[in-house]
């Protein structure tokens, strides 16, 4: 009698944590992991890329370096392909460089899971790559009054400034994308 007490407990115990592991698959199927907007993805740029060569919807590609996790799923492997097209070129002008704004819309894993994104390579330029300003061409002295002592002669910068030079994003540069929508991981 006990014995069958015994092997009557320990199927149900196993009974249970069957249901449990297949409600917690299931929770987790049903719940995707979300990948929040104002995340930050590192990529390497595979190709030279600028302000002179590109047009405007040109498409680029760029390899994510890094797996990126959520809890314990990885949700973007390392050699995720991360596509995008140049979305605005700001020609150099005098005063300053040429910049260049890329869009990413989209990232495939190397399983060949697609995700569509709404993101942009990351620059503090308001996302243009490039875009510096230039440095003053000319000077001239100006004197300096201070009441102790004679004074002093300081250069200050003109007007004029060098013209921009165009903005070249070599091949084997890291970068980093910004998501700006959140992104349900399959």
């Amino acid at each position: 009698m006990k014995k069958i007490l015994k092997i009557i407990i320990l199927t149900l115990i196993i009974l249970i944590n069957i249901q449990s592991n297949k409600a917690a698959e299931d929770t987790a199927e049903s719940n995707p992991a979300i990948i929040r907007a104002g995340t930050f993805i590192k990529v390497n740029n595979p190709a030279d890329f600028s302000s002179l060569i590109s047009d405007i919807e040109d498409e680029l590609l760029f390899i994510n370096l890094n797996d990126m996790y959520i809890y314990e799923t990885n949700v973007i492997p390392k050699n995720t392909k991360v596509y995008g097209e140049v979305e605005d070129i700001l020609e150099p002008i005098e005063g300053r460089d040429g910049a260049i704004k890329i869009k990413i819309y989209k990232l495939e894993t190397p399983d060949k899971k697609i995700y569509n994104v709404k993101g942009h390579i990351y620059s503090e330029n308001d996302n243009y790559i490039g875009g510096k300003e230039t440095q003053a061409v000319y000077y001239r002295k100006v004197p300096f009054y201070n009441h102790r002592i004679k004074p002093i002669l300081k250069v200050v910068p003109l007007n004029v400034l060098e013209m921009g030079k165009h903005t070249v994003v070599k091949a084997g540069e890291e970068l980093f994308v910004i998501i700006e929508e959140d992104i349900k991981a399959k």
